[in-house]
């Protein structure tokens, strides 16, 4: 217990030698830190479970797909001739919605919308999001939709069905993907995320316990206190009073009966 507490007094040391404003300011960095630790965190996390490997999307509602490859990065002139449209490259974030048959209606999708769906490349199923390029029905009234990449030369070799589309792009950011990918190894997640949140949660630990140990302290100190002080008054004799009262009363008793009979000598002499 004695090297425990050798410990922390060693590390509150620089601190307790702080004066109360410097203490304030580091208290207060130290407070910012955490608060932006934790959402960093939590807001990774969020993504990473929202979107949990590449190549998969998940069930929720509102999806953040992580951008592979450059076949939506078009030319200038590509979109120069479409200036309502807007590409996105290898490394940024998609934001996209599951179609809900309401707002995110998958039967009403027009040619300028981006949609998410499964492509079979080299025998192996693979997540797509590339531009609605041609809308229409087919003879048996039955919706379909031709898609290509921005930067791809020729439309998309399947069909896609309103059942096919997994999302509908809604927003993109701008290099976050790299970053999510990155986080999704689990040595990088650990280092950056977890790894982090031990630290703090032992820092405040050892915050906790030095407090606990000061209050400790605080107490002693007031209690040696108390008892010195009670040691010190002086000790009040009630028996002692007494006895000293009554020798006081039977002295004035005494001195008065003197004086009594000095005058009474006085006069008998006098006559």
């Amino acid at each position: 217990m004695d090297k425990i507490k050798a410990f922390f007094a060693k590390i509150a040391e620089p601190f307790n030698k702080m004066t109360d404003k410097q203490k304030k300011i580091v208290n207060v960095t130290v407070t910012v830190i955490q608060i932006v630790a934790v959402l960093i965190a939590v807001t990774a996390s969020i993504i990473i479970l929202v979107n949990p490997a590449q190549g998969q999307a998940s069930d929720a509602n509102t999806k953040l797909l992580p951008v592979l490859s450059d076949s939506m990065k078009g030319s200038d002139e590509f979109y120069q001739k479409n200036p309502d449209w807007k590409g996105f490259q290898e490394g940024d974030l998609l934001i996209a919605r599951k179609p809900n048959g309401k707002k995110f209606n998958a039967e009403k999708l027009e040619v300028g919308d981006i949609v998410t769906f499964e492509l079979t490349i080299a025998g192996k199923k693979e997540l797509c999001t590339h531009r609605i390029v041609e809308a229409g029905t087919d003879y048996a009234g039955n919706i379909y939709y031709y898609t290509k990449g921005d930067a791809n030369p020729i439309k998309d070799s399947i069909v896609l069905r309103p059942d096919d589309v997994l999302a509908i792009h809604t927003g993109t950011l701008k290099g976050v993907g790299s970053a999510i990918n990155w986080l999704q190894t689990p040595k990088n997640f650990f280092l950056v995320i977890v790894l982090p949140l031990i630290l703090l949660f032992v820092y405040n630990i050892v915050l906790f316990i030095k407090m606990l140990m000061e209050q400790k302290a605080e107490k002693t100190a007031a209690q040696v206190k108390a008892q010195v002080e009670s040691q010190s008054a002086p000790v009040i004799d009630e028996e002692e009073i007494k006895r000293k009262a009554i020798e006081e009363y039977l002295a004035k008793q005494a001195q008065a009966e003197a004086e009594a009979k000095t005058e009474n000598d006085s006069t008998s002499e006098e006559e």
